[in-house]
């Protein structure tokens, strides 16, 4: 019989439920865990509140973790180390460090890469920290990505080869039981746009609320909810300021965070048809929510979302911060319902196709074994 491949995953599980812990979630009740022999290390640094901050907390569990990583390295020793990280600046020391420890208990360093920004790291770093970079991606065995897209941000810096796609995945929601979404509203209008995502000028707010006036202006029967945390009392603030003066009370609610799978399908299945026009993401995991619920997108181009919306046949894509363009875009499935029910179907047989928690952990098995297929290869020469 075969000896399994020992991987040790550096990644978080729920709570909270955002896009990286659901993943982990997932691989981890899909048949990747039979296939492999599994250690778990659960680093819980995020939190929607802090997700920028250095706190005395985060330091302590750093220190926590840390100390949990080497003792598995030293006592249970890994053949891998799968490691959940997205290149940004904040954080790129605490994985400079677990990538380092590992190449001194010669264990194989292997990046999951759930953002894009290796190339603008590097570009925005001090002369010693670019050192810190390139020592960084010349001692990885290979990066997992979310999508061909990224594979221009590696240019330089990791042979392509060592370059392995795998889409995100979201849970298929399709058979959940939910009551139907209550509304404050005094009347139902007739078609309902769903934001569901980080209130956050990055995330594309302002796109999005520049567009919801546009539309209104032209149709009153539009409503839309914007679900999600606010970057800030300041946006929060200002986002309301903004309603009142256009008075958008009536076509627009704010709801705030949304912490439950079951809450969160109220929303997706309560709307009509999902914007998501973000400024900078790289794949947009809630994307799937909404294809999952057979939901018709509007999404912006940004990193891998072409990739994930088939423009014209699972929704329609636009420039980001083209508010303009989101607003006609969002008249054209307002005024066509048979539109909306096709785009729908479309992007639910897609999302069963290529995003289902299935088939993503088929994938991540397969990427696993082309890795550790390319390592041994290395190893004979």
């Amino acid at each position: 019989m075969n000896k399994k491949e020992k991987i040790l995953i550096c990644g978080i599980l729920p709570p909270p439920n955002f896009g990286h812990s659901m993943m982990y979630k997932m691989l981890m009740d899909s048949k990747f865990v039979d296939e492999f022999d599994i250690i778990f290390l659960n680093m819980k640094f995020w939190s929607y509140k802090q997700h920028k901050k250095v706190t005395i907390d985060k330091l302590l569990k750093l220190i926590k973790y840390y100390l949990q990583y080497v003792f598995i390295l030293i006592f249970k020793r890994p053949d891998y180390v799968l490691y959940n990280m997205s290149f940004y600046k904040m954080p790129f020391l605490k994985d400079f460090l677990f990538c380092f420890t590992a190449n001194i208990f010669r264990c194989k360093f292997i990046v999951h890469d759930l953002g894009q920004y290796l190339s603008e790291l590097y570009e925005n770093s001090s002369p010693f920290m670019k050192k810190l970079v390139l020592w960084f991606v010349g001692h990885i065995e290979a990066s997992i990505i979310m999508g061909e897209n990224v594979r221009k941000v590696y240019e330089g810096f990791v042979p392509q080869e060592r370059l392995i796609v795998v889409p995100g995945s979201s849970h298929d929601t399709a058979d959940l039981v939910v009551e139907p979404l209550s509304t404050e509203k005094k009347k139902e209008l007739g078609v309902k746009v769903l934001y569901f995502s980080y209130l956050s000028v990055s995330k594309g707010i302002w796109t999005g609320l520049e567009a919801a006036k546009k539309v209104v202006e032209k149709n009153k029967e539009v409503s839309f909810i914007f679900a999600g945390p606010v970057e800030s009392a300041e946006l929060e603030e200002k986002i309301s300021e903004y309603i009142k003066k256009h008075k958008l009370e009536a076509n627009i609610d704010i709801v705030g965070y949304i912490e439950g799978e079951y809450e969160r399908t109220q929303y997706f299945r309560n709307c009509d048809m999902f914007i998501f026009p973000t400024h900078r993401d790289v794949f947009g995991i809630v994307l799937l929510h909404a294809m999952a619920e057979s939901k018709p997108l509007i999404a912006s181009k940004e990193g891998t979302i072409p990739e994930i919306v088939d423009d014209g046949k699972t929704g329609l894509l636009f420039p980001k911060g083209d508010y303009l363009s989101l607003s006609e875009n969002i008249l054209i499935l307002a005024n066509g319902a048979d539109l909306r029910n096709q785009m729908g179907r479309a992007g639910r047989q897609k999302y069963l196709d290529k995003y289902s928690p299935e088939v993503y952990g088929q994938h991540m098995i397969s990427a696993i074994k082309q890795i550790c297929s390319i390592c041994l290869k290395n190893f004979k020469k």
